[in-house]
Formats: structure tokens, sequence, C-alpha cells
């Protein structure tokens, strides 16, 4: 697999890191045997680069992997996590939550740790809290090696914040789609300005960049048949020279072998490819769906709307146009999981980092479900 040396951490890191919060799951638990058996697949194939979180997969990410990695060297491997500022409610919590992700996670120390899913609000407990501050003491003690920042914002807010403060390194959702489409161009040209390295998430958006209508495959087939849909967007996305590492949530053996060969003697996209990619955002903007990426972190909705799984089979309906198959998906899923349980309470809003407009997509979803099934 390709590395890539930073001179900034005095590091190789692999170009491809395993994010840990989609793995696979029996009964909404983490099926540790599958999940065991990709990490160790990844792991013998140069894949040593975990990232992981307080509150992936309701907050056993961190326990499977501290039990999991445990079999390798520590020195082996790059373990990745992240504080959970929006739980931060008194001084107390920080050092709390810090602390039992270290006993989680069977580890003295963090490769790189973050403050999680910044934005204009969580911001506020930053500075209210001084985690900056607590992060740069564990940074001295030795039990943080780099201390940085996931980011869900304006580039106005990434500017004050990024600047304010020495950070060794920024994680930034980066892909074709939200290049131009969200701002996600201004948010990277900031972090290269400012000479951060800049870590990725969502490269293929929640998979959304991972699969389409024929129509729109062809444009990548006809070009080069043997290669997936998802490879385009990993490869555009380490086509970028600030990026240093490139985070993937594989959920099964075939994504994961997909993805590291797409990261073995790695091809950045060329001119032609590029081309082609234009023509394919072209069409994805006449799909018009959902811009969720399926991070759940809207859920537990209080009145058991599943509303990532509804949004993924909308999302699926549009990219296939499989009328059918969608409208009996979303009706086969429990009533109470469905929109008709919504209360717009607005809850899921205040917590989803794409900023989506969640009751009024639900109730537009459940419209079009209802008008499917009419016509049918």
């Amino acid at each position: 697999m390709d590395k890539k040396h930073i001179k900034k951490f005095g590091l190789t890191l692999p170009r491809l890191g395993y994010g840990c919060m989609r793995f696979p799951t029996n009964d909404n638990k983490i099926d540790f045997a599958a999940s065991e058996e990709l990490i160790n697949y990844a792991y013998n194939h140069g894949l040593n680069y975990f990232d992981t979180a307080y509150n992936y997969h309701n907050e056993e990410s961190e326990v499977f992997l501290g039990k999991v990695l445990a079999d390798f060297k520590r020195e082996s491997y790059f373990l990745t996590s992240k504080l959970p500022v929006w739980k931060v409610k008194e001084t107390a919590d920080v050092e709390r939550f810090f602390n039992e992700q270290l006993k989680k996670c069977n580890t003295n120390y963090f490769d790189f740790y973050l403050l999680h899913s910044l934005n204009q609000k969580t911001i506020k407990i930053v500075e209210k809290y001084n985690l900056y501050d607590f992060l740069a003491e564990k940074k001295q003690e030795g039990k943080i090696k780099n201390i940085g920042f996931s980011f869900h914002d304006s580039n106005e807010v990434l500017q004050k914040f990024a600047s304010a403060h020495k950070w060794d390194f920024a994680q930034l959702q980066i892909n074709y789609w939200d290049w131009n489409e969200n701002d996600g161009k201004s948010l990277y040209e900031t972090l290269e300005k400012l000479d951060l390295p800049c870590f990725v998430m969502e490269p293929v958006r929640g998979g959304f960049l991972s699969s389409f209508a024929p129509n729109v495959t062809k444009h990548f087939k006809d070009y080069n048949k043997d290669t997936s849909v998802a490879s385009w967007a990993l490869r555009w996305v380490a086509s970028l020279p600030n990026v240093t590492i490139i985070l993937s949530g594989m959920s099964n053996m075939e994504q994961l072998k997909d993805n590291i060969a797409t990261f073995t003697d790695l091809k950045p996209i060329n001119n032609d490819e590029q081309r082609i990619i234009s023509t394919v955002i072209k069409d994805l903007r006449k799909i018009n769906a959902v811009p969720c990426t399926g991070c759940r972190y809207c859920m537990d909705c209080q009145y058991g709307v599943d509303i990532p799984e509804i949004f993924e089979i909308y999302n699926d309906y549009k990219k296939t146009e499989n009328k059918t198959l969608a409208a009996n998906s979303y009706f086969m899923l429990d009533e109470k999981e469905r929109v008709g349980s919504c209360m717009k309470c607005g809850e899921c809003m205040k917590k989803c980092p794409q900023h989506i407009l969640i009751p009024d997509e639900l109730e537009k979803i459940h419209n079009e479900m209802l008008q499917i099934i009419k016509n049918n």
C-alpha cells in the first residue's frame, strides 16, 4: 500500500486509513468475528491507521479496537480517537472521557487525538472549558502525540478557529461532490494557507459516491471497466497535495480489498478523468438526493424514527431509479421507524453535521413513497 512521509509528524503514514464507525453488525452490535477479520486483513496489507471515536457504534468501537489491536505491537499501528465535545457539561468530564477512552482502547497514548465534530456551537464548549489547553497538556505528558480537530461548518468559522491555536492537523469532509457544492474547496485551501495537514473523512460521502444509476456509472465504465465507482472518488481526494490520510469506513471484505487495491500503486486523477468526474457531477445535480452521510449523529430519535435508514433508502432510489424497491424497503420498516412517528421536535437537526432540514426531508420522502405505491 502507498504511504506518505509527513515531515511535520516525522512519520510515514498509509494513504488509506480505516474509519471505525461502519463495521458489520448483528442486532445493532458490532459483529466481532467479521470485524476482526477486516482489521486483521487491513493490518496485514499495510493499512495500520485506525480512526475511532467515543460515540462510534453506540460507544462500542473503542472497546472493540482495544481488544483486536492488542494482538499487534503498539508501535506498529497508529490509533486515533476523538473527544466528544458536545457531551462535556463540566470541567471534570474532560479528564474522565479521556481516561475512559485510553482504557477502552487498551492503550497508554493516542497517536492522533481530535476535538470531535466542531462547529460554531461546539466551539463555544471548547472555549468555555479550555479544551485546547487540555489537549496540549496531554501532548506534553506523552499521552497524545498529535492534536487536531474535525470540522463541520463554514470557512469563516474554520479560519478563525484554526488560526487561534497551534494545531498539528485538521480533519475535513472532502470529496469531489462537496468540493464546490458545499464549499469543500475553500475549507481545504484554508488548511493549505495555515500549513495544516488535511486528514479526510467521507471521501465517498457515506457511500453516495460509490454507486450510481447505470446511465451515470457508464461514464466511468466506458473509460475503465475494471475499476469501481468508489475508486474514482478515493483517487480524486488522494490527488490533492495537502491531503495526508484518507479515511474510509469499510463494512465488508469486498470494500476493503477494493480500497486497498486503489491505494496500491496509487494513480492520481488525470485531466481526462477529471472531465469525466465533472460530467458525473452534472448528472448528480439532477438527482436531488438528501446529503446524508449515514454518520448517525442524529440518532437515537426519541420517537423511534430511523432517520439514516430512511435517507439511505431514498438516496438509493434517487441514484438507481428503482421505485418499487424503494417503496417496498420503506414500508417494510417498522411503523414507528417511519416518518409518521416524527414529531418535528428538531433535536435531530441540532446534531446533524450536514445541517439537513431533517423533518422537512422526511415528510418529502414519505409523500414520494406514498405516491409510488399509489401509482403502482
